[in-house]
């Protein structure tokens, strides 16, 4: 009973309380909005390639733009840059549910709405995760907080596919977009309840955008653990993050399968990433977090590679339970280890280069991922990424496992 009422230790201050609602439902509203605009621009195209190819034009924004979205983080007031971001949300969705439910969604639309909705989350995202030492009073609880953000993800993964795969066989997805819409309204009203200081040092209000920026870099280049940890992610995100891509098509060509079967292995990453989180929230220090890290990548590799050799549902679920384990127990200790060594002062820039890592490099690993799969089919390809994958993974467990690393924050 101890152990689960650490897990959500974060809750008992106000401003995580607040905050975590929020980000729960605008969470499931974005799962249902890109599990239902895969399945839209597939059955459009019927082409992996311009599926890889749309996916690419959607998320450069999200390698442009985060490198200055760290500048700005570290410079200017946090909570009213979450305040905007939230309302820029609600009106790319409120955007995209018009053009669906008109009968006007069309590729070139669904690339112009993409990019408005990946410039929106370039700064969300590095924006969110170093708010979080702000929201507990206590630092020695950012881990949880970090965990239970991962929990969250992974509730959303987990009710959001789901959902969607129910969403689109009874009302379409133009209502799968309207619903998405709906949900962030909480997050908008939730997010302007908070209160918290974010004071700033002198230095960084009066450094240049682009001073500022060399700084960041020049920072996470001069240490060994931040450069390894920043290059375990981007590796293991370029190839692991392409799997929503990927899933449609494995659905439909090997499992044979619509939307619903969608609905399940998704739904089945999912459950797999939450029991991770849940696990990894009731931690209260960084021991053992690096062999974890490790086992997680080893175990995300394994199960790529199952995917690729069955075509039967229920093994692809188990499978898919696998990826999202694996996943959040690789992915989940990186950002709180990262977290726990910087400095507060570059935070922001630090956490917009993991996210170029994290979710920037999905510009160019759909893409690849795509055309790649279009060559050598969906199975062959599961099978060549999860052994590309498994390799990176061992030689990151040699690498880690000699390394120290020191926490800042207490």
């Amino acid at each position: 009973m101890n152990r689960l009422a650490s897990a959500f230790r974060a809750l008992k201050y106000r401003n995580f309380r607040l905050f975590f609602p929020g980000l729960v439902t605008s969470q499931v509203g974005i799962w249902i909005q890109n599990v239902a605009l895969s399945w839209v621009v597939y059955d459009l195209t019927n082409s992996p390639f311009m599926m890889g190819l749309i996916m690419f034009f959607n998320t450069i924004p999200l390698f442009l733009v985060t490198p200055f979205a760290g500048v700005i983080i570290d410079k200017f007031n946090r909570h009213k840059l979450l305040k905007m971001i939230q309302i820029l949300f609600a009106l790319q969705s409120f955007l995209i549910a018009v053009c669906a439910l008109s009968g006007h969604l069309r590729i070139w639309n669904i690339i112009l709405l993409g990019v408005f909705l990946n410039t929106i989350a370039a700064i969300d995202t590095p924006l969110r995760q170093s708010t979080y030492i702000h929201l507990v009073d206590d630092k020695r609880d950012l881990s949880n907080a970090i965990s239970l953000n991962s929990a969250c993800f992974n509730v959303a993964r987990l009710v959001g596919p789901a959902l969607a795969g129910v969403l689109l066989s009874l009302v379409g997805a133009g209502w799968c977009f309207a619903i998405n819409f709906i949900c962030i309204f909480p997050s908008v009203i939730l997010v302007a309840m908070m209160k918290f200081e974010d004071k700033k040092s002198e230095k960084i209000k009066n450094t240049t955008i682009l001073d500022g920026l060399k700084e960041g870099w020049e920072y996470a280049f001069s240490s060994e653990q931040i450069l390894t940890l920043l290059a375990f992610i981007g590796l293991f995100a370029f190839i692991a993050l392409s799997y929503p891509m990927l899933m449609p098509i494995y659905t439909k060509d090997v499992l044979q399968g619509d939307s619903r079967i969608l609905g399940y292995v998704m739904s089945s990453a999912g459950i797999g990433a939450l029991c991770s989180s849940i696990f990894l929230a009731a931690k209260t220090t960084l021991r053992g977090l690096k062999y974890i890290l490790c086992l997680g990548a080893l175990l995300l590799s394994a199960a790529f590679i199952c995917l690729g050799f069955t075509e039967n549902v229920v093994p692809a679920c188990v499978f898919m339970f696998c990826v999202g384990f694996g996943m959040t127990s690789a992915m989940t200790p990186e950002n709180t280890l990262l977290q726990s060594i910087v400095d507060d002062d570059k935070r922001g820039r630090i956490m917009s280069i993991h996210t170029i890592c994290f979710t920037g490099v999905t510009s160019l690993s759909n893409f690849v991922a795509g055309s790649i799969t279009q060559v050598i089919g969906i199975s062959n390809a599961m099978i060549l990424f999860g052994s590309v994958l498994f390799t990176a993974a061992l030689f990151f467990t040699v690498k880690f496992y000699h390394m120290q690393f020191q926490s800042r924050l207490f």
